[in-house]
């Protein structure tokens, strides 16, 4: 009657395993960026909203071992409250910092709207563009590892990875880590549907952005990493994803808004990379109900412990070592979110399926709400802004 639960078992052993040696095999080839070219750099950061954390990115920038030639900082309005932050948080910098209003997008995401306008600030005077989210707080060689691989020649293209900080013990917070990290350490493939340049953290030369037309890549898109990935490999682009540029991003998210954040996040890539969503869908799926069968049957008659106490483990060991590589590249997390982590391995069948909740609600990619503004989605490049909702209070 329960033959089937053996072939699932093994089926959910094999997703662990691989998820594992995903880790250990980044373990393995974690170098921390050593090259240190000197350039001038733009920097562009599109925000918007009352910004709260300002002042330490603007901090950490000052920290960098390479420091911006210029901050260029976009926002939507003179009403923003970004704009009103920037103006009083610029003094702090120790470079010069401007300030350009975007104009409300129509037809592509506002944050593709800002980053265009302050592309067309760009101008001779600079050997490479960094473009980045301003929810990150970048290490302080994360600009020379962004830039040192473009001044040597090597490639016209650099970009890491958001790596999810937990800033506050919030259920959210902590699924949202446990799940995003370990999408962060899959390994990456050379193909092009598979091809994500993740646009919180990308250096690129001013030839590269003119030869892939960077700016016009922002049109009509709602995600500026997906369709930048398309138009970099279309333009035959020497792009490097640095396995080490793992930036850290803090978090404080609650259950509901971490569960509306992760939906958001999947529907995007639903609508761009619809294969990975449902690569997603049935590995998570499949493990889950691995769990499911495993559990019932050590509770009805007590066989399968083995695959139970084996799914466990190689769930454990895996954050036990996500951990080592956040300690490795100076984000170490707390004892405390360690402990909490190595706790969501061991509950993992929970964090499935908080998981497939998120993945199954992307399937519906209509209509999605990006901070204050809500856009109509009737494919990949025919984006509507549909609502403008009033700036966030905080």
């Amino acid at each position: 009657m329960w033959s089937w639960v053996l072939p699932l078992a093994l089926v959910g052993l094999c997703i662990n395993l691989l998820s594992l040696a995903s880790v250990i095999v980044r373990l393995m080839r974690l170098q921390k960026p050593r090259s240190e070219r000197r350039a001038a750099v733009s920097v562009i950061l599109p925000i918007t909203g009352p910004m709260p954390g300002l002042e330490t990115l603007i901090g950490t920038l000052n920290a960098q071992t390479l420091l911006p030639a210029r901050l260029i900082v976009s926002v939507e309005s003179h009403d923003d409250p970004a704009y009103e932050r920037v103006r009083q948080a610029a003094p702090m910098a120790r470079f010069p910092v401007e300030i350009v209003v975007a104009g409300e997008a129509r037809d592509q995401a506002q944050k593709c709207r800002n980053q265009q306008a302050a592309l067309a600030l760009i101008d001779e005077r600079d050997q490479a563009i960094v473009m980045m989210d301003g929810d990150i707080v970048p290490q302080r060689w994360w600009l020379s590892a962004l830039v040192s691989p473009l001044m040597d020649g090597n490639f016209d293209l650099v970009t890491g990875h958001r790596w999810q900080q937990v800033r506050k013990h919030r259920l959210g917070a902590h699924l949202v880590a446990a799940i995003d990290r370990a999408v962060t350490l899959l390994p990456r493939t050379g193909w092009n549907s598979t091809s994500v340049v993740w646009g919180g953290s990308i250096g690129i030369s001013p030839a590269a952005a003119e030869r892939m037309q960077l700016s016009v890549s922002l049109d009509s898109t709602l995600s500026d990493d997906l369709s930048l990935a398309e138009h970099a490999s279309a333009a035959g682009l020497r792009v490097l994803t640095r396995g080490a540029l793992l930036i850290p991003s803090p978090t404080d998210l609650g259950l509901v808004a971490a569960w509306r954040f992760a939906v958001r996040q999947y529907r995007i890539g639903h609508i761009y990379r619809p294969w990975l969503w449902r690569m997603a869908l049935a590995t998570v799926a499949v493990r889950l109900a691995a769990w499911i069968a495993v559990l019932w049957q050590v509770r009805a008659t007590g066989d399968y412990l083995w695959a139970a106490i084996g799914l466990a483990a190689l769930a454990v060991l895996k954050q036990a070592l996500v951990g080592d590589v956040a300690r490795r590249l100076d984000m170490p997390d707390s004892v405390p979110v360690r402990l909490i982590q190595l706790l969501l391995g061991l509950l993992q069948p929970l964090v499935d399926l908080f998981h497939l909740s998120v993945i199954v609600a992307a399937a519906w990619t209509r209509r999605i709400r990006w901070g204050h503004v809500v856009y109509e989605i009737s494919g990949p490049y025919s984006i509507a802004v549909k609502e403008r909702l009033p700036f966030p209070a905080s």
